[in-house]
């Protein structure tokens, strides 16, 4: 079933206490110790590489939004969005995005370039979106590989898009993580999140791949990643991994912010809790 935005922000707010009361009975229940006797290695470094391999891709798409829809960017043919200088061939529909070592909103440092060919505009029925890479990365993680989208449709004046991914991210300057995706996105323009219309994007869909250590895994995201224009994280979603051959063989990913914006996450394998942070100093499985 498609992913889509509409009612996602009630959910949040109305879900939240609840989730919050059960992970804290699960907690008092449970201790959220972690079992010392399991080797979860395998699981910390899937999880965390899943985290590194999405983050490029779905930033990738809500910089191209942001460039859509900014104004200064189309008139002036160039803008400064969240620290990547911007410039807009108008002819050929083509957004290039430099970044120069420097911080991002969201705590990443980012180097290189990548550039969106947009056929026919990116709030279109019916175009197509094709990502290019230039020495891209993000804190030193290189990112290539090949990306493209394509609008289906609309719905209550959402955009409906499917998104295509065979990436590459690495992970030092030894070992890469190598997978492949198939995203369906709901793209929803002017929605009202806290008193600010922002556009919003809601991501479902699946991954497989090889993590950096060699793990062979799958990925579906059971609740959408939810990301708000005005929030440089992934805010609401919940990811179950599958890793077949390891102890323990399945687990999940949460994004922690829902109705805050936050780059808290959190890992769960087997009643066995780990709290993260999507930033450079944290994600070291």
């Amino acid at each position: 079933m498609r992913p889509t935005s509409e009612g996602i922000f009630d959910r949040i707010i109305r879900n939240t206490g609840l989730i919050a009361l059960v992970i804290l009975l699960f907690c008092v229940v449970n201790g959220c110790k972690k079992n010392s006797q399991i080797d979860l290695k395998p699981d910390l470094n899937v999880a965390t590489d899943q985290v590194l391999a999405v983050r490029p891709f779905t930033y990738i798409v809500r910089m191209v939004a942001r460039a859509a829809a900014d104004s200064t960017l189309h008139a002036a043919h160039q803008a400064v969005i969240d620290s990547a200088q911007v410039t807009l061939d108008a002819k050929n529909q083509k957004y290039t995005f430099t970044f120069s070592d420097r911080m991002c909103a969201d705590s990443v440092i980012r180097s290189g370039i990548f550039v969106a060919t947009v056929d026919s505009g990116f709030f279109h029925k019916g175009t197509r979106i094709l990502m290019a890479f230039n020495a891209y990365a993000e804190d030193n993680h290189r990112v290539n590989g090949t990306d493209s989208l394509h609008c289906t449709g609309t719905v209550n004046g959402q955009y409906l898009y499917d998104n295509w991914i065979s990436g590459i991210v690495g992970k030092d300057t030894l070992r890469n993580i190598a997978f492949d995706a198939i995203f369906h996105l709901t793209v929803a323009p002017g929605i009202m999140v806290q008193g600010v219309k922002q556009t919003v994007i809601a991501t479902g869909g699946t991954t497989h791949g090889i993590s950096s250590a060699g793990y062979s895994y799958s990925s579906s995201i059971v609740n959408v990643l939810t990301q708000y224009e005005r929030c440089p994280w992934i805010s609401d979603g919940l990811i179950y991994l599958s890793i077949p051959g390891v102890a323990v063989p399945a687990g999940t990913i949460e994004f922690m912010g829902k109705s805050v914006c936050s780059d808290r996450i959190q890992y769960s394998f087997e009643g066995n809790i780990y709290p993260e942070r999507v930033r450079n100093n944290f994600l070291n499985f």
